[in-house]
């Protein structure tokens, strides 16, 4: 950016005394006239900053485009898709039936659980008899490299789960953590260990960390019924 009153100051010592005489005459006007040309000098740097910058705007552009699409650890969620009915087959009352659809052309997956009756918590204290249902999405992180689901349901719980997991290809297993306070004060580490059994069977195994050891809580089996 152009300094004003320095760069007349320079023009100043260089002038003879007949034209001191004048610039002293119309001094003024030349400082206000320099001062309206200065920010014209300054939006030419500035556009000359822009061609770098829209460069850097369109390169970044593109690595966010690649790093948000479906890759190959979303074509493993692929492998899910479809109908299934569960049950625990230690208490068989325990039952439902989730469907796993993709969304936004495979980059995640949305999950509807139904499952039997059981009171359900309404506000105010009261209850009523209804389904339990659970809504998750889930999906592959590119950038963290950890696969994601977020989980909301009908019954215990007023929080919005955020699991982070792995997998693991010899396993051909999901093992997903997250942390939990469903009380005030009472928090809960968690873990769900889900297993690819072949492309009709997979399992879900849930445990809790207790006294520094993960106890399981629940197992559950999936038969699929229907492809998507």
């Amino acid at each position: 950016m152009i300094k004003p009153m320095r760069f007349l100051d320079s023009i100043r010592r260089n002038m003879s005394p007949s034209s001191k005489r004048i610039y002293a005459k119309f001094g003024i006007v030349i400082i206000i006239l320099l001062h309206a040309m200065t920010p014209t000098f300054a939006q030419v740097k500035s556009n000359d900053n822009k061609v770098g910058d829209t460069k850097n705007e369109n390169e970044a552009m593109k690595q966010m485009l690649d790093y948000s699409g479906p890759g190959s650890n979303h074509a493993i969620l692929a492998q899910l898709a479809g109908t299934w009915n569960f049950v625990d087959p230690k208490r068989p009352f325990i039952k439902g039936i989730l469907i796993r659809k993709p969304i936004y052309d495979g980059r995640f997956y949305t999950v509807e659980i139904t499952g039997g009756k059981l009171p359900l918590p309404i506000g105010n204290g009261k209850m009523k008899d209804g389904n339990y249902q659970n809504l998750q999405i889930e999906g592959y992180d590119n950038p963290q490299a950890k696969f994601v689901t977020t989980s909301v349901n009908n019954h215990i719980g007023s929080n919005i789960e955020m699991q982070n997991g792995s997998f693991d290809k010899e396993k051909n297993a999901f093992t997903y953590d997250w942390e939990t306070e469903l009380v005030p004060g009472l928090k809960k580490a968690n873990r769900r260990v889900l297993r690819i059994v072949d492309k009709q069977h997979y399992t879900e195994e849930y445990y809790e960390l207790r006294d520094g050891n993960q106890i399981k809580i629940r197992e559950l089996d999936f038969t699929k019924s229907a492809e998507y």
